[in-house]
């Protein structure tokens, strides 16, 4: 339960040594209303500015500071991740000052931490926008004597450090270090000094070193844990849930290196309203909702990809497996169709001939269909560029959503 900060203390403070500090993180999961001064877009809005820092030339759907917090995290989650590239994430602090001697509240310091993520193509890095709104404190917290060092840690609060130029398993702070600490850009952590400057950027490189198998994948997850310091020198550490960055090299895609945040489910969009892919669109879509009409024909068929059903996974490297699905649902066309191909027509197949549950092991659980050449050409296309552009790695599970 949150303090309020009306609330009572005593009128005098007892000694800094017969006090002991909690702290709590609660998501706010709740939409709130811009700060008064603050505007919608993320660059300018606080002291040192804020946005994507310069990087790969692509068409990125950040999540402005506005927007994220309009939006708030999503359905109980610590996170709301926009999509592989953009994330939000807000939540109160609550730090308790308690009378050891008495058991009651002497001191209370609250505030919203809103953080707005960037992962990136072309680049094996990730960075944070971290602001600390709605600062407030009372009692025994005082702002001139409280300071509050806004570290990051690796896997959990009691992780190494991602101190200011230095690596660790693979992941280097770049940024201008955490205020108040050696060798930081600024020195001042109190909360006097958070109150008139309460944001801090942070950008994190990954060396391509640290990953494994072909793509070159490394996992990696960012715990913000604030550390605070009170009069007398106590002080308590706060660990908030983590962010997972995955970091990868695949050489198949078209930026050969990148980012993204991991909690979302990718998923892959069709529109039966596209004239240019209305064809392969309704074909996903027949699939997916009434396979019994689809071919081949098998009763209790089942087939994947769904947004209620199981996902996809994208086979890249296992090409005989590729071409296996290929001619189990060419086969099914010409068993039905005998003369598609001279008709100009291609023949479809989902779940795609590029994921593990294609035509080959699906034991009938597919559908295939021939389509006019244009439409499914154009279907292909549009599959190809989304695997590119939200970095759909070999094995990655995703979705199919036919609107």
């Amino acid at each position: 339960m949150l303090l309020s900060p009306a609330t009572a203390f005593s009128v005098s403070d007892p000694k800094s040594d017969h006090i002991t500090y909690t702290a709590t993180y609660t998501p706010l999961d709740e939409s709130g209303s811009l700060p008064p001064g603050a505007s919608d877009g993320a660059s300018g809005v606080r002291a040192g500015g804020g946005g994507r820092p310069p990087g790969t030339n692509f068409n990125y759907d950040d999540v402005t500071y506005g927007e994220c917090i309009k939006h708030g995290n999503t359905n109980g989650q610590p996170n709301w991740v926009k999509n592989h590239f953009a994330l939000c994430r807000r939540g109160t602090v609550q730090v308790v000052g308690t009378d050891v001697d008495t058991g009651e509240p002497v001191g209370t310091l609250t505030y919203v931490e809103t953080i707005v993520g960037y992962a990136f193509q072309g680049e094996r890095t990730v960075a944070f926008d971290q602001y600390f709104d709605n600062i407030q404190s009372t009692g025994t917290i005082k702002d001139k004597t409280t300071f509050l060092i806004n570290r990051w840690n690796e896997a959990n609060g009691n992780g190494p450090i991602l101190h200011k130029g230095e690596k660790h398993n693979g992941v280097t702070q770049v940024s201008g270090g955490f205020r108040g600490e050696v060798g930081s850009a600024k020195e001042d952590p109190s909360l006097t000094s958070w109150k008139r400057d309460n944001m801090e950027i942070l950008i994190f490189d990954e060396d391509e070193a640290s990953g494994t198998g072909k793509d070159k994948v490394h996992t990696f997850n960012f715990v913000p844990a604030t550390f605070f310091i009170s009069d007398g020198s106590h002080n308590v550490q706060l660990p908030e849930p983590e962010i997972t960055v995955r970091f990868d090299s695949a050489p198949y895609l078209k930026y050969k290196k990148g980012s993204i945040f991991t909690d979302i489910r990718a998923t892959m969009n069709y529109d039966r309203g596209n004239a240019d892919v209305k064809e392969t669109a309704q074909h996903i879509w027949d699939a997916q909702n009434r396979p019994e009409i689809t071919v081949p024909k098998k009763a209790g068929k089942k087939i994947p990809g769904g947004l209620s059903s199981m996902p996809l996974h994208r086979i890249f490297y296992d090409t005989k497996l590729r071409d296996r699905n290929r001619d189990t649902a060419r086969a099914a066309c010409q068993a039905e169709w005998p003369n598609y191909s001279s008709d100009g027509k291609d023949c479809d197949e989902y779940p795609f001939s590029t994921t593990k549950e294609g035509a080959y092991n699906a034991n009938g659980n597919f559908s295939a269909r021939a389509l006019t050449s244009k439409d499914n050409q154009k279907a292909g296309s549009q599959l190809s560029a989304w695997y590119n552009d939200d970095r759909i790695l070999d094995g990655d599970a995703f979705y199919v959503h036919v609107s």
